[in-house]
């Protein structure tokens, strides 16, 4: 009865509240092999990819679904937390057995979900009635996709992407440009959505004009993560990114999985920048190993208070290293530190020479170039902070006239509307490379 309409069983039999873009998700998926969804954030695609699950395996004879995330927690908290949600909220309407990732209904009838750890997971499925959904497509390995494509040789295999588009290379990006001949594309911006599109608020649930006006204002209209999390778009990254979002998100991914990893064993050191004018934080980054353990920031302290924030920060962790930024009032810091008797004390001056000056313009540049090193390497593990990433992602490079690198300065960076980089600072103080460290300026 419900297999040529989805939405319409998402409603009557799911309870499903839908508004356009997700009954045409849906009917894509009825009608096209490949569907690709880049997003906002906020609009109901997770939603609407547990009803596609629950609508194939209903109404499909012997129907497999097997679902993807780049990280076991967002296979098992997202995705699977909203299908186990809806199974349970209609009474376990198509019976079996429900578990955190898996919907059991025979032999050849179920619905499993893995993270990407290994491609081989994926290969083997060549059943009639098969559909893969790869939520967060743009995180997803790219040999994942490889082995899914496998096993999509039945007449009726369908494969579902979804996610924010983040990277501008994939699998997911090619399905909205060099391949999109084979895909049928939806778009959704913040301001398609119902919320946006009535200017009142008629579903709570989806994103809302408000957090549309403040991610304006903390990242700003020509900012990547505006881009991506309110325009649903590509970002417009360039040639003088320092540090691709791709490889900032692959950060946080890998430092939402930490939590269940064996503690570094290595010491813990601190980054502090302090702020400089008044709508400047003071941020401190604390890290042991590759993972940054907090990373907090704080408005309106003098001297005093943060020298004795970061004196207990300093204790509480025993930290080995604790380096701050000596421009401007962080000397004070230093000097009261100091007298505190805080072990391991470097004060950093980034505007000096680097150490390699032949290649960088001063110390700023190299200690970013050594960060940016550690992302591209994945041998960094962030925590899922939106100010952060934004920071991150905005920063620039050139090179001057005799080639060294620089990194643009936070004046520049104000020109462009964008806020000074206080935490993304922080971090670059926290993962500094220890040559030329000593007590004192480092320079």
């Amino acid at each position: 009865m419900w297999s040529g309409d989805p939405a319409g069983f998402a409603r009557r039999e799911l309870g499903a509240d839908l508004w356009e873009k997700q009954v045409e998700i849906l009917e894509s998926v009825r009608d096209f092999p490949r569907v690709a969804v880049r997003s906002c954030n906020g609009s109901g695609k997770t939603y609407t990819a547990a009803h596609a699950a629950l609508w194939w395996l209903a109404c499909f004879p012997d129907a497999i679904a097997i679902t993807t995330a780049p990280t076991e927690h967002q296979v098992r908290e997202i995705l699977w937390r909203e299908i186990r949600r809806i199974y349970r909220g209609r009474g376990g309407f198509m019976g079996g057995r429900l578990l955190r990732t898996s919907l059991e209904l025979g032999e050849k009838h179920f619905a499993r979900g893995f993270s990407t750890d290994f491609p081989e997971r994926f290969q083997g499925f060549h059943e009639g009635h098969i559909l893969f959904v790869v939520d967060e497509a743009s995180g997803v390995r790219e040999g994942i996709f490889e082995a899914i494509e496998g096993s999509m040789t039945s007449d009726h295999s369908r494969l579902l992407l979804l996610g924010n588009p983040t990277s501008l290379s994939g699998y997911f990006y090619e399905a909205f440009h060099r391949r999109r001949r084979l895909w049928r594309t939806i778009h959704i911006s913040a301001f398609d959505t119902p919320n946006l599109s009535a200017g009142e608020l008629l579903r709570p649930y989806l994103v809302t004009g408000k957090w549309v006006e403040d991610a304006l204002i903390n990242w700003g209209e020509g900012s990547p993560l505006y881009q991506i999390r309110v325009l649903g778009e590509f970002p417009s990254e360039s040639e003088d990114t320092l540090i691709s979002l791709r490889v900032i998100e692959r950060a946080v991914a890998a430092g939402e999985c930490a939590g269940v990893s064996a503690a570094s064993g290595e010491g813990v050191e601190i980054g502090v920048d302090v702020a400089r004018f008044g709508s400047d934080r003071t941020a401190i980054c604390v890290r042991q190993g590759s993972r940054v353990l907090e990373l907090v920031s704080y408005s309106k302290k003098d001297t005093m208070e943060t020298a004795g924030l970061v004196s207990s920060f300093a204790s509480r962790y025993s930290a080995s290293r604790v380096r701050v930024d000596v421009i401007g009032v962080g000397a004070g810091v230093v000097d009261r530190l100091r007298e505190r008797g805080v072990q391991g004390l470097t004060g950093v001056n980034v505007s000096q020479r680097a150490n390699d000056w032949e290649r960088f313009s001063n110390l700023r540049a190299e200690l970013y170039d050594g960060l940016r090193e550690r992302f591209q390497e994945g041998r960094i593990e962030i925590p899922r902070d939106e100010r952060l990433v934004s920071e991150l992602a905005s920063i620039r490079y050139s090179f001057t006239s005799s080639g060294q690198m620089r990194i643009e300065s936070k004046d520049d960076l104000r020109g462009r509307g964008l806020a000074s980089p206080d935490l993304a600072d922080a971090v670059m103080l926290a993962f500094a490379r220890r040559a030329g460290e000593s007590f004192g300026i480092w320079i």
